[in-house]
């Protein structure tokens, strides 16, 4: 299945006022009250070592809270609110362009690949480093959306793949200067799984579905036939395909795919499904 047929999954969770609000955007308002919160224990005086991931508490300890908790764990700063509204805009396009489904896997291997590899990098070196934060999530989700759109340009200046590639960069210069070598795996095995995801969705992967062991059966009824039934009004005629995929591309083209709405979505997806029919006769 293409990666466009998760139009249809990209309703938003609920609306606000007028406003949608997706999975990222309460993801981005969780991050925020953690850089509140990690504030006001830090000036009472309280510790955040019971929140903060390390393989001998977290895993081998039992303290399986801190593998959810340790991302959140934020200390604020002057670009605390930049972070916040980069990781609201890169993670709300992700998930409007992909899909609800796919953009929880996608933030599930964001959180928890760091944790798993710092968990063997502990059984193999020895030494112990703690995680927390959310500056691996957001470099994830900044490789994700530069995938997503490598030839979109940065105000105009460069290509998102270009700086994707020099921000990759340039972390990696800073942890090898430092000799920060679990910061440095961690930025690579992120970076390289979010690429891989998005390229794997763009290829036509598809995620394994999960049965609905709680789903109803349908029930049946026999319904006797009904003489002298009128027949159906006929349909309104419609406009013409190509006629609607004209103005759906240019209306992409003016505004952006965003801008579509569910039913604009359905229409272009059943388009696209005609064109693959034509092609294959």
């Amino acid at each position: 299945m293409a990666l466009i047929s998760s139009f249809n999954e990209n309703r938003p969770v609920s609306y606000f006022r007028g406003y949608p609000i997706y999975y990222a955007t309460i993801l981005t308002i969780a991050y925020g009250l953690g850089v509140v919160l990690t504030a006001i224990f830090g000036a009472a005086g309280l510790s955040l070592e019971p929140f903060v991931f390390t393989p001998e508490r977290s895993i081998l300890g039992g303290q399986i809270w801190q593998i959810v908790t340790c991302t959140f764990v934020n200390e604020p700063g002057f670009f605390s609110i930049f972070g916040l509204l980069f990781i609201y805009l890169a993670a709300v396009e992700i998930e409007k362009y992909i899909g609800t489904v796919r953009f929880l896997v996608l933030y599930g291997m964001l959180l928890l690949l760091p944790l798993l590899t710092l968990t063997v990098w502990t059984l193999v070196s020895g030494p112990t480093y703690p995680y927390f934060g959310n500056a691996i999530v957001a470099a994830g989700f900044f490789i994700a959306f530069c995938t997503l759109y490598p030839h979109l340009q940065w105000f105009g200046v460069i290509h998102l793949k270009w700086l994707a590639l020099a921000s990759l960069a340039l972390g990696s210069l800073v942890y090898l200067s430092q000799r920060q070598w679990p910061s440095l795996l961690l930025l690579w095995v992120v970076s390289g799984s979010s690429f891989g995801y998005i390229r794997f969705l763009q290829h036509g992967g598809e995620l394994p579905r999960m049965p609905n062991l709680f789903r109803r059966r349908p029930k049946f009824r026999v319904v006797p036939k009904t003489k002298g039934r009128s027949s159906p009004p006929a349909a309104q005629p419609r406009q013409s395909d190509s006629t609607e995929l004209d103005e759906l591309l240019e209306k992409i083209s003016k505004h952006g795919l965003a801008s579509l709405t569910y039913q604009e979505r359905a229409a272009l997806e059943r388009a696209r499904e005609k064109l693959l029919e034509n092609d294959q006769k």
